[in-house]
């Protein structure tokens, strides 16, 4: 029977990020997959309560980025192996592609040739990363180690930084991406290299609640919600003036944001200086399944008003969006990133990016046709049942990783 070992940036070991990871862990699981778990860094003490429900961290083998285990075992894998040892480690590093993943790369090399004795001592058959960062240089080096073979998962932010992409392109036995925009990038770096490898399109899916559980309750049209990192490219700024607008015209309207970051402090002198302090709540961080309660509970409108951000950042496919059309909720976002290959016509409000008078209208329009914006639920529903299921998702990736080959 094969067994995968899959490297993350720090699921099960985390909060609220990478949640669709370890969704995605989870699925895999439930279909038999033979799993080890081995997350870079531990951001929390214990595994999160969704994981022990779940046994995920039953099958999660835990150490800090550094530590006497991870050194000794990284100890024993680079006496067996000196030269391909440093000789592996070295093209990492010379092809970081900045100081930044350099670093990165440096710090993880410990914890690799750690891995790389787990992958020897418990009969690993392939080793899959979360990220085309130093997550999938970790993988690359267990791999050209043990002769296993080892695939990445690529999404945004970790495609555009570029880590090591040639020699990762250059060993793997395929390379996953979850939307087009993503699928474009890659496949153009990937037909420049001199050794090119597979490139799979394979969605990020979530857990589609039963047609049965569809809400049958009318949308609650007066409350907005919004949900992701309080960063540039999410765009919350040009929301809370949007909602400044709708207050002013007399419409019912309160705006929930979830989520936290670099830019609370903007957003919430943003929030103070409009005087919206009775028009938006500020959850904060909160883990998936109390979001997914409240757009069930309270099936509001939901909007992501992302944009191209000014250092070029803009979204793949936002999970948010894909979760907020699954539980029954209208949505509004932009036409940036891979928005629009998700967001089809009639299945949600799509505007131009930093713009809140189209946002305002796009609401309104939503609050003013009852029916529309049911039957808009009801086609987001079925968008995300043909293509980001999550069994589908995590049945491919299964398959994917059960055939790939050494290169």
């Amino acid at each position: 029977m094969s067994r995968l070992l899959v490297i993350t940036s720090r699921v099960p070991y985390s909060t609220t990020e990478e949640a669709f990871v370890q969704d995605e862990l989870e699925a895999m699981r439930r279909r038999g997959v033979d799993l080890i778990v081995v997350p870079t860094r531990l951001r929390t003490a214990v595994p999160n309560d969704a994981a022990v429900r779940s046994g995920l961290a039953d099958v999660t083998v835990a150490q800090p980025l550094v530590s006497r285990t991870v050194l000794a075992q990284a100890t024993r894998t680079f006496l067996r192996h000196p030269i391909r040892a440093v000789r592996v480690a070295a093209a990492a590093l010379a092809a970081s592609g900045s100081l930044r993943n350099a670093a990165a790369n440096l710090a993880v090399v410990p914890k690799a040739l750690w891995i790389a004795e787990l992958v020897r001592t418990r009969d690993v058959s392939h080793v899959h990363a979360y990220w085309l960062a130093h997550t999938s240089t970790a993988a690359m080096i267990a791999s050209q180690l043990t002769g296993r073979p080892w695939s990445g998962t690529g999404y945004r932010w970790d495609i555009d930084a570029a880590n090591a992409l040639g020699p990762k392109i250059a060993t793997a036995a395929f390379l996953r991406v979850a939307d087009e925009l993503g699928q474009r990038i890659m496949r153009e770096r990937i037909e420049a290299a001199p050794r090119p490898c597979q490139l799979e399109l394979v969605r990020t899916g979530v857990d589609l609640p039963d047609r049965s559980a569809f809400p049958t309750m009318p949308v609650n049209s007066s409350i907005v919600c919004c949900a992701g990192a309080f960063v540039p490219k999410k765009g919350q700024g040009f929301l809370i003036e949007a909602v400044r607008q709708l207050r002013d015209e007399g419409r019912p309207v309160h705006l929930h944001l979830f989520g936290d970051g670099e830019l609370r402090g903007a957003l919430e002198s943003d929030i103070a200086r409009l005087e919206l302090t009775d028009h938006v709540t500020l959850h904060g961080i909160v883990p998936l399944e109390s979001l997914r309660a409240f757009l069930r509970s309270e099936r509001p409108i939901f909007v992501l008003p992302s944009i191209k951000a000014d250092d070029g950042q803009e979204e793949g496919i936002p999970v948010v969006l894909i979760e907020a059309m699954s539980n029954g909720c209208p949505v509004v976002s932009t036409t940036t990133g891979s928005i629009p290959t998700l967001v089809l016509p009639g299945c949600g409000v799509l505007v131009e990016h930093r713009d809140p008078g189209q946002l305002r209208e796009a609401v309104a329009r939503l609050q003013d046709d009852p029916a529309a914006t049911h039957n808009m639920t009801v086609a987001a529903r079925e968008r995300v049942a043909g293509e980001f299921d999550l069994r589908s998702t995590a049945k491919a990736i299964a398959e994917l990783t059960k055939c790939a080959d050494p290169r």
